[in-house]
């Protein structure tokens, strides 16, 4: 199942105040291995640094996929500012 997967972000919530994003990932062995050795290279600072940032996590140790055969899903705010004038 290679190749990229685009378009497969599903909204939840469409059009209410509490919209969001989601999508689907599958855990990448090679990248999760290659992930590992840099976490050794850095001394464990690269596993801080992914451990404050979780979307950057998800996206250096897994592969897009459909939200059906997600393995980890990211959910993202879609909070729109309002304008006060």
């Amino acid at each position: 199942m290679g190749g990229k997967v685009k378009g497969d972000l599903k909204l939840i919530n469409k059009g209410e105040e509490e919209e969001m994003e989601l999508q689907g990932y599958r855990l990448c062995r090679w990248r999760l291995a290659l992930v590992g050795f840099g976490v050794l290279c850095t001394g464990g600072f690269l596993l801080l640094l992914l451990y404050w940032m979780p979307e950057w996590c998800v996206k250096s140790t897994c592969t897009r996929t459909t939200a059906r055969d997600a393995e980890v899903v990211l959910l993202r705010s879609t909070v729109r500012t309002k304008s006060y004038a």
